[in-house]
């Protein structure tokens, strides 16, 4: 039998990318799509961990794939080989792993975590099967392209492999606390603004020269006099400033103590879990619905400022009233742990709202 000539190979690769290109492009119509699907299969492995095996595997392949591009000799028969290891084994398994993740058992964070990721790693991969040139002439002109796809699939394997370790936990307590950070951000821009700063030193300056105070004039009288000019330069907008930095600083406490006494004890999600202990559609759903809390509160920190900055108290004070009554209606629903009991967390949920009416109203 005659052996495969060098022709042959170079069909073979070509047939190869064709066809992981036309895998990998039906993966990412999967993940884009915007049901949630679930697969349904009898004694099914623990998603994470096997999302964690297809990722360590699928890094490994593409570093294999990256050097058989990039050096010589230049072996199609080898990289055909690879394309066909990975369309046959790991990207699949990628696929059911997130299809064995439904939002409605591992949370909708989780979800939609694992769906961007793969995503991005799908496109990554797509990119790199594009730059594998035809011999050996073309390796300079691709070299770049090749190393930057690679490099954005290892990122994403790195990080569903860490998922898979750490668990959801994890996962959430970091978004929170970058919710978080971004409050404490809007809350700094928002103490450095000062609208009234101009004004107030142009009227000091003009109160100066046009209302001498004598020499007679008492101290405890200046001082009064003083105050007074102070008090008269302070517009409705700035007083408008402080409450709101009151009430966003009395919200921004309540990221540390929510991450503290409800995620942290959260009943964790890794790949050592089995079915029988995942959470109960109760807590899926309260964890889900303090993750979105957390991030609108930023946001709508945010728009406040905004309409600040634009002079609308108007809005002010119905954004204002409508951020109250969202972190008041999250402190109570979360007042009790995820067993529906009252702890520490409980009692000071109270004082804070206690607290934070007593701003609302001024």
């Amino acid at each position: 039998m005659t052996a495969p000539t060098e022709p042959d190979h170079v069909a073979t690769l070509q047939a190869a990318i064709r066809s992981i290109t036309i895998l990998i492009q039906a993966l990412q119509q999967t993940l884009q799509a915007s049901n949630d699907r679930h697969l349904e299969i009898k004694d099914p492995p623990n998603p994470l961990a096997l999302l964690s095996d297809a990722s360590k595997i699928l890094k490994a392949q593409t570093t294999k794939l990256s050097l058989l591009v990039l050096n010589k000799p230049y072996t199609p028969s080898a990289i055909s080989f690879v394309l066909n290891d990975l369309s046959g084994g790991c990207l699949p398994g990628l696929l059911s792993a997130f299809e064995l993740c439904p939002s409605s058992q591992y949370t909708r964070i989780l979800h939609q975590h694992i769906q961007s990721s793969l995503s991005k790693m799908m496109m990554g991969l797509l990119s790199l099967v594009a730059s594998i040139p035809r011999n050996e002439h073309g390796i300079e002109n691709v070299r770049q392209d090749v190393l930057a796809s690679t490099g954005v699939v290892w990122a994403d394997c790195d990080k569903m492999v860490l998922l898979a370790s750490t668990g959801l936990v994890e996962l959430v307590r970091q978004r929170v606390e970058e919710w978080h950070c971004l409050l404490k951000d809007a809350i700094k821009e928002l103490e450095e603004w000062d609208p009234d700063e101009e004004e107030m030193n142009s009227d000091t300056d003009s109160h100066s020269s046009t209302i001498p105070i004598s020499k007679s004039t008492p101290v405890s009288n200046q001082s009064q006099l003083a105050s007074s000019f102070e008090d008269l330069s302070l517009s409705p907008i700035l007083v408008l400033r402080k409450r709101t930095l009151a009430i966003l600083r009395t919200i921004r406490v309540l990221y540390p103590a929510l991450q503290k006494r409800r995620v942290l004890t959260f009943p964790n999600i890794d790949k050592q879990g089995t079915p029988e202990n995942l959470p109960t559609s109760s807590q899926i759903n309260g964890l889900d619905s303090l993750v979105s809390c957390t991030q609108q509160w930023t946001e709508a920190a945010d728009e406040i400022a905004g309409s600040l900055y634009e002079g609308d108290e108007q809005q002010v004070e119905m954004k204002l009233s409508t951020l109250c009554e969202a972190t008041d209606g999250c402190v109570k629903k979360h007042k009790q742990d995820w067993n529906g009991k009252e702890d520490e967390f409980a009692a000071w949920a109270d004082k804070w709202a206690a607290r934070l009416e007593e701003l609302r109203v001024g």
